[in-house]
């Protein structure tokens, strides 16, 4: 994305270094459980910009020993989400997958965010006022109308307008730009039902928002499980 300067990339690298060291002092100071790995090993922007849209829902991963322990506190963070929104869950539990409709967030085939599309994702910064409790990994889908090139259009500028709200939610102080978050334009790839009436085709227009479980979440299943 071209909002991904190189001195955005230093900065949070830097500050992701520092993390390792100070956010989940629990584990570091103390001796490592057997089986323990450092989850915030390579755990970096650059690392999962690198990669494509299912690699990056694969990583990080889980330790087998953990991952009943870390199930058990995404559900619980999931059921507190979908009193506000569309909520699933996927990888056995360990990825929350919020859907909003891009009906609520823009005007037909208008690219800028409408007025209400800030109610519509205003459930997600709660979640990630810890930048590594989550990788967010962002997905934009289309319908089937018109060309593939205008999907592909539609797509990414869509994708862009809500990649741009997550840093303006950064600039205003509201997220942490230690944040990892790696944007996906689908088009129309991956639609969820057949486009053959307009009730499917509008539930196949949406923004998908992945919160894949993060290195200080992992250390707290860690913790958990002690």
């Amino acid at each position: 994305m071209a909002r991904l300067s190189l001195l955005r990339s230093i900065a949070v690298a830097v500050m992701t270094a520092v993390a390792m060291a100070v956010m989940c002092p629990e584990i570091t100071a103390q001796k490592k459980p057997k089986g323990y790995t450092d989850p915030y090993q390579g755990y970096s922007e650059d690392v999962f910009m690198d990669m494509d849209f299912e690699p990056n829902l694969a990583t990080p991963i889980v330790p087998l020993k953990v991952k009943g322990a870390l199930a058990k506190r995404v559900r619980a963070t999931a059921e507190s989400l979908r009193r506000k929104a569309m909520v699933d869950l996927m990888r056995d539990d360990e990825v929350i997958v919020v859907t909003v409709p891009t009906d609520q967030l823009f005007m037909p085939n208008d690219t800028l965010l409408s007025d209400q599309a800030e109610a519509a994702l205003a459930p997600l910064p709660g979640l990630m006022k810890d930048p590594m409790m989550y990788k967010v990994v962002l997905a934009m889908h289309t319908d089937d109308t018109g060309s593939e090139l205008y999907r592909d259009e539609l797509s990414s500028s869509r994708l862009n307008s809500v990649y741009d709200w997550f840093m303006t939610c950064m600039d205003r102080g509201i997220l942490s730009e230690q944040l990892i978050i790696i944007p996906f334009s689908m088009g129309g790839f991956m639609p969820l039902v057949d486009n053959d009436t307009r009730a499917h085709r509008s539930e196949n227009r949406r923004l998908e928002v992945y919160l894949v479980p993060g290195p200080k979440l992992i250390d707290m299943a860690w913790e958990d499980v002690k």
